[in-house]
């Protein structure tokens, strides 16, 4: 999507819309063209979580290269640094203990971790981070919290 300016072509905007690692071709052309204008990636579609491809795609070489090829976003990750992209707002959920979590991350803020409440699904602030907290992390911030393991997950829940 572009936005264009009435008032100058400075001003103008683009955004593109769950772009994918087969898309980043496109996102880089747009950005040399833009210049300084505003680009903007909105719910890329790039796991943060790696599996095998994409930890041997970001080590580079041939095998990294091969990895690329193959699905692997290392090479992706590596050109989207490179246009020094960066990210403004993000929110993350996964389960963790059995229970809803959400992470926040603004661009001039630590990220902060949300535990959804059992009973009232609503969600309790259970800490922050200066970096992406692991899964590892977070289990520790919800223990300190005094948050059990919920076992049933979201069996009884309507």
């Amino acid at each position: 999507m572009l936005a264009q300016s009435k008032v100058s072509p400075e001003e103008d905007a683009s955004c593109f819309v769950q772009p994918s690692q087969e898309t980043i071709d496109v996102v880089e052309n747009i950005s040399a063209q833009a210049g300084k204008r505003l680009v903007v990636l909105m719910n890329p579609q790039w796991r943060n979580s790696d599996d095998a491809f994409d930890k041997a795609s970001k080590e580079g070489g041939f095998l990294g290269g091969l990895a690329s090829f193959l699905g692997g976003k290392g090479g992706a990750i590596k050109r989207l640094e490179e246009m020094n992209f960066e990210s403004s707002f993000t929110i993350e959920g996964y389960v963790c203990r059995g229970r809803n979590v959400r992470m926040v991350k603004r661009f001039d803020s630590n990220w902060i971790v949300f535990s959804e409440e059992e009973s009232t699904s609503s969600f309790l602030n259970v800490g922050s981070s200066k970096t992406r907290p692991t899964y590892q992390e977070i289990d520790s911030m919800l223990e300190e919290n005094g948050i059990m393991t919920n076992y049933l997950g979201s069996l009884g829940r309507n």
